[in-house]
């Protein structure tokens, strides 16, 4: 019998915390010397918010001696990620924990990352990671960000009403919410697919009315919302990545000397937080699609010939986006660190 609770422990959030506005507080004993305000649409007590809880926040408290306090608007109080990124632009916020989808929308040039197909497991994610982030760093940096943490959305899945998605006629016969932007657009124009373009609270809605029948996204997320009761398919064929980002406004960290010592702090934390961090996200998105499945999700792989036809006719969308979303030179770098790894593998 389907265990509900599993579903909701594993997690909504379509990722993460966010929004580190820095205030200065007052300094009465007992009183920290800085209030950081974060923003998250993951509700409070689950999932990510519960590894929030056990691993940052400690971290931080402990590693600035409590002169630095976190207030954490949970649940998307204060919007969905678009909605937080213009509250930092006007300093109303002034950090973010982002989706995919808030990824291309702060950092476009990171959806070099949520290629289709580009990754075929989490060891790779892995290695282009450690061996890019001081270029990411300096992507953040000309955004005016401080890059907190590089984390996991997940491998998305593909979600139907009507198909298993293993066939190019499947996505033809298909309409996609379209949640991530241009290069999700292109992704499924490429495979003959709608694309119906939502913002994120408006696709349960959209789902249910039958506007759109398909959607490409992480466990956590279909589990979160409850959409694993509208969707009788689940493809777990590693149609893209999605990287998860913590951010901050440099201003945050470049405004007093003792600010930029805790930036120090976190950079020297940063590696150890994020491969703990990452693993418990990465068994937790395991846990729900295995909950789905036991609730009744039917499962779905593409075959090889069927899969290699799919990859082909992404494969375009990789060159199209270069110059766009993203720089050829950094493309290059990534697959040139693909490469690497998989000749040593």
């Amino acid at each position: 019998m389907f265990n509900k609770r599993i579903l909701w422990c594993a997690v909504l959030a379509c990722i993460l915390m966010g929004s580190m506005g820095l205030a200065r507080a007052g300094n009465e004993p007992g009183e920290p010397l800085y209030t950081w305000k974060y923003a998250t649409l993951a509700p409070n007590g689950i999932g990510w918010a519960v590894h929030i809880q056990d691993l940052l926040l400690p971290m931080i408290e402990e590693r600035t001696n409590g002169e630095v306090r976190v207030k954490i608007y949970w649940g998307g109080v204060m919007g969905d990620d678009e909605d937080v990124l213009k509250k930092m632009r006007v300093g109303q916020l002034n950090g973010a924990g982002l989706s995919g989808q808030g990824v291309a929308m702060a950092i476009p040039e990171m959806t070099v990352l949520e290629l289709p197909f580009l990754f075929r497991n989490y060891d790779e994610v892995d290695y282009v990671r450690e061996k890019m982030m001081p270029v990411f760093d300096q992507l953040a940096s000309s955004h005016g960000l401080f890059l907190v943490g590089l984390i996991d959305q997940d491998f998305d899945q593909t979600y139907s009403i009507h198909f298993d998605m293993t066939k190019i006629e499947h996505f033809e016969k298909s309409r996609f919410i379209c949640w991530y932007g241009e290069l999700e657009e292109h992704l499924l124009k490429s495979l003959g697919a709608s694309a119906v373009p939502v913002n994120v609270p408006e696709i349960a809605t959209v789902i249910r009315q039958g506007v759109a029948d398909a959607t490409i996204g992480p466990a956590i997320w279909q589990v979160g919302s409850q959409m694993y009761s509208v969707y009788k398919y689940v493809n777990t064929s590693k149609i893209r990545y999605s990287p998860a980002l913590i951010i901050q406004t440099k201003d945050d960290f470049e405004g007093s000397i003792q600010v930029n010592e805790y930036k120090q702090i976190l950079l020297a934390e940063r590696k150890a937080f994020t491969r703990t961090f990452v693993s418990r996200v990465r068994e937790d998105n395991k846990k729900c699609l295995e909950a789905m499945v036991r609730y009744g999700l039917i499962l779905a792989q593409t075959d090889e010939d069927d899969l290699k036809e799919i990859e082909r006719r992404t494969r375009p969308v990789w060159d199209e986006m270069a110059g766009k979303l993203y720089s050829r030179e950094l493309l290059d770098q990534v697959k040139e660190h693909l490469a690497q790894f998989r000749t040593k593998e």
